[in-house]
């Protein structure tokens, strides 16, 4: 982990040129029901996917970068055109029932639209005299990158970066159990839906929050240590604070992260599958099977928003989603294995 606005910075670079057009879209979710965008004062901004919590409070917002009149109806027609159009100039925390901004999550850029791999999650606390906690991450396809703690008020919000706290309690923990490990290591925190999970995984309390975590060896390209991570979480007078009272590794509660965790692991394997094939066809193979991989997209994500229309109501949206997503995309890395080997 890296400071916040380096992390952010590089990942704006990596994205640009090459990179970006041979990379698969990722796993991103599908659009929440209800308005897409909202307006703050002067400015209209993009209700970053996901990023409402549970009681409406809250969301995440990205302002649009752009000296030409931004076409809002676009985002209502094709909300993947949209993204693909407008750059992001701010993430903003907001109080939605206020039409408040409160506070910023990352610099310009910090927020990369469908088409890369690096997506922003966030879990919310719940509120204690006002105020609550919540963890943001940007997740990037070898794991999180960045993740931040904010404490949100009803007009503030500051935050702080707590990734090298957490990275550091796994790795100690992996130097106890596997000495012979020695990295580099890239970790995977599980935020989605984290509120709603009870006392193993999610928030206990305003200030208490067990974290699932996955981590991988970079070299190996394999999972070393899983586990749950808990957090006391502090307001200080230089910001939020979290410290790791306890590491329990293991495997993660059949809950729904696992679902998350897999949907992680299928995307990254599909990726790996679909830059191999891309390495063995000539310039007008490239270009009809980006075409043919967008087109797969969206109909992966309209199945995957038809199986959200028609779940059961005891069924919670993001995890019927990211069934349907993984399912899909272990059908497609099974379809492009087999034309990778004919190509050989």
């Amino acid at each position: 982990m890296k400071p916040c606005a380096y992390v952010l910075g590089i990942g704006c670079m990596l994205i640009a040129g090459d990179f970006a057009s041979d990379q698969l879209i990722a796993a991103e979710p599908s659009p929440q029901p209800g308005p897409r965008w909202i307006e703050i004062g002067s400015e209209k901004a993009v209700i970053a996917r996901d990023s409402k919590s549970a009681d409406g409070r809250n969301a995440l917002v990205w302002t649009v970068d752009s000296i030409e009149p931004v076409d809002w109806s676009l985002l209502d027609k094709d909300p993947n055109g949209f993204y693909e159009k407008y750059e992001v100039k701010a993430i903003w925390v907001i109080n939605l029932a206020d039409k408040k901004k409160v506070g910023a999550v990352g610099d310009t850029g910090g927020y990369l639209r469908p088409g890369s791999h690096r997506t922003l999650s966030v879990a919310w606390g719940p509120v204690e005299n006002g105020r609550r906690f919540a963890l943001a991450a940007y997740q990037w396809k070898w794991g999180t990158d960045t993740i931040l703690l904010l404490d949100v008020g009803t007009d503030d919000c500051r935050s702080a970066q707590i990734g090298p706290v957490l990275d550091k309690a796994i790795e100690a923990q992996i130097k106890r159990a596997k000495p012979q490990k020695r990295g580099p290591f890239d970790s995977t925190y599980l935020l989605t839906g984290l509120p709603e999970l009870g006392k193993k995984t999610g928030f206990s309390s305003a200030s208490t929050v067990g974290l699932p975590f996955v981590t991988k060896d970079r070299e190996q390209d394999a999972s070393i240590s899983e586990g749950i991570l808990s957090l006391k979480l502090a307001r200080t007078g230089e910001g939020p604070a979290a410290s790791v009272v306890k590491l329990t590794p293991g495997r993660l509660p059949d809950d729904p992260f696992s679902e998350s965790a897999r949907l992680a692991n299928a995307d990254r394997e599909l990726n790996a599958i679909y830059s191999a094939l891309l390495k063995r066809l000539d310039s007008s193979g490239k270009n009809a099977l980006r075409t043919e991989e967008r087109a797969w997209v969206e109909q992966r994500d309209q199945q995957a928003d038809k199986a959200v229309r028609n779940k059961s109501d005891s069924e919670n949206a993001r995890i019927v989603r990211d069934r349907v997503l993984r399912q899909l995309t272990e059908e497609r890395s099974a379809e492009l294995r087999k034309r990778e080997a004919q190509a050989k």
